[in-house]
C-alpha cells in the first residue's frame, strides 16, 4: 500500500469505530484528537497490521501521533 491507501484505510477504519463520516476524519489530528482511546487505537493498531502483513510495535504511535504520520512512516519503510 502507498501512503493516500494507507491514509485512506486508516480514516475509513477509524471513522468506522467513531461512528462518523470518513470526511469528519482529519488525517493530521492527533489520535487523542480524533477520540480514540488506548483500546481503540490498539485495535486500529492491530488490524493495520493485518492489513499490511507485518508486525507493528505499539511504540510507533509515540513517534508517529497522527495518521498522516503513520501512513508515511509504513509507506516508506515498505518500499
Amino acid at each position: 500500500m502507498n501512503q493516500n491507501e494507507i491514509v485512506e484505510w486508516l480514516r475509513e477504519r477509524i471513522a468506522r469505530d467513531l461512528q462518523s463520516a470518513v470526511d469528519t476524519v482529519d488525517p493530521d489530528a492527533t489520535f487523542d484528537r480524533l477520540g480514540l482511546d488506548s483500546l481503540a487505537l490498539l485495535a486500529v493498531l492491530g488490524d493495520l497490521a493485518s492489513e499490511l502483513d507485518i508486525e507493528i510495535e505499539t511504540s510507533v504511535l509515540f513517534d508517529h501521533p497522527t495518521i498522516t504520520a503513520l501512513a508515511l512512516h509504513f509507506a516508506s519503510t515498505s518500499n
